[in-house]
């Protein structure tokens, strides 16, 4: 396992690297400086293969920890989650899922994966259309790949990510209310908080049983 961590890492650098290439050149990207992205990249990959390691869904960890990393650079520094990453996500995601099922059937169900992902987006697409400021219409594109992939293990994780992400924010928002780095009207990246919050869930599959 040392070794596949290993390599994990290196290939986690390694999309970093890319991720940061690229992030520079979308029209709505950010510049983010070297090594940033490729440190993480590599901390979340090799993470992300450690604790998953005996899991069929390490894709989906693996995957989820980069576009936690690209996706998270952008929504912190600019507010904003670009279009170019969230769209292209969702079919990504669809089919990382059903690699996963068609490798290992019994490691989770699509059909719940699909319904979870258009359940909890019409969820969000409320709040969206109605509270733009309190839900961007970037975590809106972001929430059906998150969705598919915690749903694609069981409701239970469903549950699990958006408690994990909407206690995240809330984390987020009391720091920087203390650190009156943050107004009661000021918005926050909810992004990371997503993206983390499902990572968790698929990486901690045993969080779930509790």
């Amino acid at each position: 396992m040392l070794i596949a961590v290993a390599l994990g890492a290196l290939g986690g650098a390694s999309a970093g690297w890319g991720a940061r290439l690229l992030l520079g050149r979308l029209r709505r990207g950010v510049v983010v400086r070297p090594p940033l992205l490729e440190v993480c990249a590599a901390t979340v990959t090799g993470a992300g293969i450690a604790l998953a390691w005996s899991s069929p869904v390490i894709v989906l960890v693996v995957w989820t920890g980069l576009l936690a990393v690209t996706l998270g650079a952008v929504d912190i520094a600019a507010h904003r989650l670009p279009d170019a990453l969230t769209l292209p996500a969702i079919p990504i995601s669809a089919g990382l899922v059903l690699s996963t099922w068609l490798f290992a059937p019994s490691s989770g169900h699509p059909v719940t994966a699909l319904l979870a992902a258009v359940v909890v987006t019409a969820l969000f697409a409320v709040p969206a259309v109605l509270a733009p400021r309190a839900m961007g219409r970037g975590d809106l594109k972001l929430v059906p790949s998150l969705a598919m992939m915690s749903g694609y293990v069981s409701v239970a994780a469903v549950l699990w990510w958006l408690v994990l992400a909407f206690a995240l924010g809330a984390l987020v928002a009391v720091v920087g209310l203390a650190g009156r780095r943050l107004s009661l009207g000021s918005a926050i990246p909810f992004g990371p908080c997503l993206l983390a919050g499902c990572w968790t869930v698929l990486a901690l599959p045993g969080l779930v049983t509790l």
